[in-house]
Formats: C-alpha cells, sequence, structure tokens
C-alpha cells in the first residue's frame, strides 16, 4: 500500500464533534447579539411622530373640554329662559324701570360722549333700555353746552356668521324692524347717506350697555349662542388697542334671576364684562369699572 491514497466514501453523514468550549463562546455570541440588535421589524418613533400624537390628543382633549362646556352652556340657558319666562309681569317693569334709572343718573354714564347700545327686544325678555335711548337722543345740543348730545350707536345683524354691525343713529325713527321684528337702523338714512359705523369712527367709544342671558359677579357673561356680541366686542378692542385708544367700559344690564351664585361656564372666546347693572344697584367688577365707578 506504500505510495498509495486511499480515499473512502462514506454512505451515511457523519457529524463532526465540537468541543463544549466553541459551544458556549457561540451561544453567548448569539445571546448578546439577540439582546443588542434590536429585531427587523421594530422601529422607534421619531421626535416629530411623537409630537403630532401628543398634538393630537391635546387637541382631542381641548374638544371634549369645550363640548363639556357648550353642554353646560345650553342646560344653563335653558334654566334662565325658564326664570325669566316665569317672572311677574309687574316685577319686571319695576326692575326695568329701577335698572334704567340707575344707568341715567350715574356718574359714568353722564360724562361718556360716545357709546353703543343694544334695542330691547322684548320676546327675547332683554332689560329693557327704551328710557335710555330716548335719554340720549333727546338731549341737548348745543354749542359750550355742558351736556352736549351723546353719539349712539346700535346693532344690526348682518348674517348669521356671528357679523354685527354698530351703526350711529339720531333719532328713533332710524330703526326698522328687521325678520324677527328686532328693531335695528337701516344701512342708509332719509338722506340716501351710509350710516357710520363704529368700527370706521374717528372717535373712540366710551361705554357699551350690554345684553346678556346670564351673569356671575365675576364678569363672565353667557350670551343666547350666536356668538355676535364676542366676536364684535373683540374685535372692537382690538381696533382700541391698535389706535391706542382707552377701552371703553362693558356694563351689562341684568334682572336679579339672571344674575347667578354659581359661576358662568366660558371659552376661551367669551369677552369679560366689566360691570353689572342689577335692580340692586351697580357691581362694577373689572379694576377699570372699580375706577371710572367710583361714588
Amino acid at each position: 500500500m506504500a505510495g498509495r491514497l486511499v480515499v473512502a466514501l462514506m454512505a451515511q453523514p457523519c457529524t463532526l464533534a465540537t468541543p463544549p468550549s466553541a459551544v458556549a463562546a457561540i451561544s453567548l455570541k448569539l445571546s448578546r447579539a439577540a439582546i443588542l440588535r434590536p429585531p427587523p421589524s421594530y422601529a422607534p418613533p421619531s421626535l416629530s411622530t411623537r409630537t403630532i400624537a401628543m398634538n393630537i390628543n391635546s387637541q382631542e382633549q381641548q374638544q371634549d373640554n369645550l363640548d363639556g362646556i357648550f353642554k353646560q352652556k345650553r342646560i344653563l340657558r335653558s334654566k334662565v329662559r325658564k326664570a325669566l319666562k316665569a317672572m311677574d309681569p309687574t316685577l319686571r317693569s319695576h326692575e326695568d324701570n329701577a335698572i334704567q334709572s340707575i344707568v341715567l343718573e350715574a356718574p359714568w354714564f353722564r360724562s361718556c360722549q360716545r357709546l353703543c347700545a343694544y334695542i330691547c327686544c322684548s320676546a327675547l325678555r332683554e332689560v329693557d333700555t327704551s328710557n335710555v335711548l330716548s335719554a340720549i337722543l333727546q338731549s341737548p345740543l348745543k354749542e359750550g353746552d355742558a351736556q352736549v348730545r351723546k353719539k349712539l350707536y346700535v346693532p344690526r345683524v348682518e348674517d348669521k356668521n356671528c357679523h354685527m354691525r354698530m351703526l350711529n343713529i339720531s333719532c328713533i325713527d332710524d330703526l326698522v324692524a328687521n325678520s324677527m321684528n328686532i328693531l335695528e337702523p337701516a344701512p342708509i338714512d332719509a338722506d340716501g347717506n351710509e350710516r357710520e359705523d363704529v368700527l370706521q369712527a374717528s372717535d373712540p367709544v366710551d361705554l357699551f350697555l350690554l345684553p346678556g342671558l346670564a351673569f356671575d359677579r365675576s364678569g363672565r357673561r353667557l350670551g343666547r349662542g350666536g356668538g355676535y356680541y364676542d366676536t364684535f366686542l373683540k374685535n372692537y378692542q382690538e381696533l382700541a388697542k391698535t389706535r391706542n385708544w382707552k377701552q371703553p367700559l362693558l356694563v351689562a344690564l341684568s334682572y336679579s334671576v339672571q344674575i347667578l351664585d354659581e359661576g358662568v361656564p366660558v371659552t376661551p372666546h367669551d369677552i369679560l364684562v366689566d360691570a353689572l347693572v342689577s335692580p340692586a344697584g351697580v357691581i362694577p367688577i373689572s379694576p377699570a369699572a372699580l375706577d371710572r365707578m367710583r361714588p
């Protein structure tokens, strides 16, 4: 056999023995790789993805909060409407006269030169303003007279998208009934001229006399749900700030049953009032009201 190479063919597979130490090393290496390397399908969320998710959650939470506030408002509106409907007509008339007398005799009203005031609607059971408006429109207009006639702007609703204007009138005859039988100023006067819009006026107003459905003693106001006054007041306040004007005093007129001990629910878009006038007297709330309504 010397000098020959012998090759043995094996008909059955064979397994080569691996030393125990090598097996242990291989196992340890695989274990470490499995721990340190994430599965191929896993990708940690990026910062932007997490931020978007947080923003969505925050927006959903805010919307839930707003929905809750709107629900509270609807419940409160129903409650106050029932209280107003149940109000004795004689008591209502007494409170109307008392509130208007307080306004007419108040120094902050007598000293104002330009103001916006609402035209009351009996169907909505708003505090009457007819005596106040008549006193304004019939006041003296003489050069050098200390009691010069005040300039009055009253609301006109333009559409159902919270668009309301405040237009100047000089007499009660300037008012016409709209589709809801609420008196409003016609956009054109008897001479064919456009009425002055308070947002286009060259001088600021001193005072707003505001309606509302309910109020609390912190100045929170519950409207009727249209958003007309909140939208208009925000626009006027921004205009006054832009022109460096003194902000007008926002005074709401309220029957006694409309002033609530519990807080009125509000959203960030709701405008607070500076003071309330009830049959019992003036309730100054804001620092501006406390300063300007001193006895």
